[in-house]
């Protein structure tokens, strides 16, 4: 296969990987100076609209579930030869399946890796998304600054939104890892077979393979809360993701990852959800509870962040992992100098509103897609306005990247001006050093 030398504005460097209808480059974005992955529409289907409309159907999809545990898109574009791509983040350190070359991992990182991963398929749920093709080759894992990983649900490219999931489709999935009524092409898979696909990834982690139709007895509560979710019959399943999770935290011993049940929404998706991945010695594990020793890595104990915000806090601060400066206590510190944490702040002054004091013209490119037709004051709401700024600072940030002094103040800098009013100042403008001053003694005070 010929290696492109661009997709688009993105520079290529080697393949990722190659299926049936799609081809994955590892590319270089020079603009932001960051790695992405580019997803390019096969050759052989260019000409079949319904399978450029499904490809373009599923770029749509990741958007909506904003979820750092669901790979995100962050550009899309046309080939030459019409063909569509899709930009996403690089999971730099691989996939579930990679790991798992080398064999089994212990119960408990395996039932805390499962937790995590019921994260971005309840996100995924939550928004009408059925993924149907869950396994650990669509795991992908993903670096987070200072250390520890991310595990991230990616490759929707079989997913059926569960309002047009009904009469007959086809069916598609991977043996071993597919629930049985996906087999049948009169069958409307819903929130159940991906239950199956995630007890099976659980299985394959315990085992060192997936259960196919016979699966191998795990001798513990937890296997018996798996073999349940394995049930041929989904009428016998666990009713939904989270009834899984809930169980399988239980049986092993570990904090509640998913609170809330079908059909209600969170009202601070992260912060209810009360889940972050933090670095242990001998692998990765879910810090979920509520006291200040789950952000124990992120933040100094005792720090006056409020806890409904911490969660959506450390999600703005690793959004990205090459932007110099950002962190879950920069964004603190800044929310503490923008507003002192007040969600109801109103500045018609200066046309500023809402605990990250954002002006509504300047946060509406940062929104998850979800929220582009929302109405405006729903765009301020902190479990909004909070990760935006993540956002905002992972996309303006590379920008000042070599520019001197302290990057982030830097990029308080940014957050305040623009990147050529600071670039031009050669760091915080004198206008700025105040606020910044501010931002650095609350950085201080927060940085564990």
């Amino acid at each position: 296969m010929d290696v492109p030398l661009e997709i688009g504005r993105y520079r290529v460097e080697r393949l990722l990987g190659q299926g049936a209808f799609a081809t994955v480059w590892l590319a270089h974005d020079d603009d932001l100076n960051a790695p992405v992955a580019v997803k390019v529409l096969a050759a052989h289907w260019a000409n079949h609209q319904r399978i450029r409309r499904r490809f373009a159907q599923e770029a749509r999809m990741i958007r909506r579930a904003e979820s750092p545990h669901v790979v995100q898109v962050h550009d899309i574009g046309t080939l030459p030869d019409g063909r569509p791509f899709f930009v996403m983040g690089h999971a730099d350190l691989g996939t579930l399946r990679d790991r798992l070359a080398g064999g089994p991992v212990p119960l408990g990182e395996a039932v805390r890796q499962t937790l995590e991963i019921a994260i971005g398929v309840a996100a995924l749920h939550d928004h009408g998304i059925v993924h149907r093709d869950l396994k650990p080759a669509n795991i992908l894992i993903r670096s987070l600054p200072g250390g520890g990983e991310r595990l991230i649900v990616a490759d929707l490219g079989i997913a059926r939104e569960l309002a047009q999931t009904s009469g007959f489709t086809l069916p598609g999935g991977t043996p071993g890892y597919m629930a049985p009524e996906q087999l049948s092409p009169a069958s409307a898979p819903d929130e159940r077979a991906d239950v199956y696909g995630l007890a099976a990834v659980a299985h394959h982690l315990i085992t060192g393979e997936p259960p196919g139709r016979t699966p191998s007895r795990i001798s513990s509560p937890a296997g018996e809360v798996i073999a349940r979710a394995l049930a041929d019959d989904r009428d016998a399943r666990w009713p939904d993701v989270r009834a899984f999770a809930s169980a399988l935290a239980t049986a092993a011993g570990e904090p509640q990852p998913l609170p809330g049940g079908a059909g209600k929404r969170p009202k601070l998706l992260l912060a209810a959800l009360l889940t972050i991945t933090v670095a242990v010695a001998g692998g990765v594990t879910l810090a979920v509870r509520r006291d200040d020793g789950a952000y124990e890595r992120w933040f100094r104990a005792g720090a006056d962040i409020p806890e409904e915000y911490r969660a959506a806090i450390t999600e703005a601060g690793t959004w990205c992992t090459d932007v110099p400066g950002l962190s879950p206590a920069l964004i603190a510190a800044m929310l503490k100098a923008e507003s002192g944490f007040d969600p109801e702040l109103a500045d018609d002054t200066t046309k500023e509103y809402g605990i990250a004091r954002w002006t509504p013209d300047v946060l509406e490119p940062y929104l998850p897609a979800s929220y582009s037709r929302s109405p405006r004051a729903g765009a301020l709401d902190p479990e909004v306005a909070i990760p935006a700024m993540g956002r905002f600072l992972c996309t303006l940030g590379p920008k000042v990247r070599d520019v001197p002094g302290d990057p982030a103040l830097n990029l308080v800098g940014v957050y305040r001006s623009s990147v050529a009013t600071v670039r031009q100042a050669k760091g915080v403008p004198p206008r700025w050093r105040d606020h910044a001053g501010k931002v650095s003694a609350y950085l201080r005070a927060y940085r564990p």
